[in-house]
């Protein structure tokens, strides 16, 4: 797997302490918190904590956000399941994006199974209309009844 840079490690420390702080406090003692600065909610996201890192053009922010869907999952969403719509701004950055998280080769792909615990299934949004329970369901034979435990990745523009 891709190892993150310094900046790219310290970046993902501040959003996992700062969901955790948001599910314990709320966004605005966590944004406060973590920033010293006031926090502006988004007037139709009541409760929804909104937080952007900024990293430059080419400081690897589809390697991080891969790693940053994890991080939500666990700290924010407390959640063993859940589905994430990766919004890009052009068509050929979607199909870039949609091979990269489907060859499980790739260091994206690698770091989203490691930090989502494995369980990852990857569509685009046609895809997405079709999807079912047994579409995410972990397939693996354990005992006990059999639980949905993927996470999602949508990709669309």
């Amino acid at each position: 797997m891709m190892e993150l840079r310094q900046y790219q490690e310290q970046s993902l420390e501040a959003l996992e302490s700062y969901l955790r702080l948001a599910e314990e406090h709320g966004a605005k003692m966590a944004f406060l918190h973590q920033t010293e600065r006031p926090y502006r909610a988004v007037p139709q996201l009541p409760g929804l904590p909104y937080v952007c890192l900024r990293i430059p053009t080419g400081g690897g922010k589809t390697l991080m956000a891969c790693h940053a869907l994890g991080i939500a999952a666990k700290e924010f969403l407390q959640a063993e399941q859940s589905v994430c719509l990766w919004l890009v701004p052009s068509n050929a950055i979607r199909e870039q994006t949609l091979s990269a998280l489907r060859d499980r080769g790739h260091p994206y792909r690698q770091a989203l199974e490691e930090k989502c615990g494995g369980l990852v299934t990857v569509m685009d949004l046609s895809e997405s209309l079709y999807v079912t329970r047994g579409t995410l369901a972990d397939r693996r034979r354990s005992p006990g009844p059999r639980r949905s435990r993927s996470r999602a990745i949508v990709a669309g523009t």
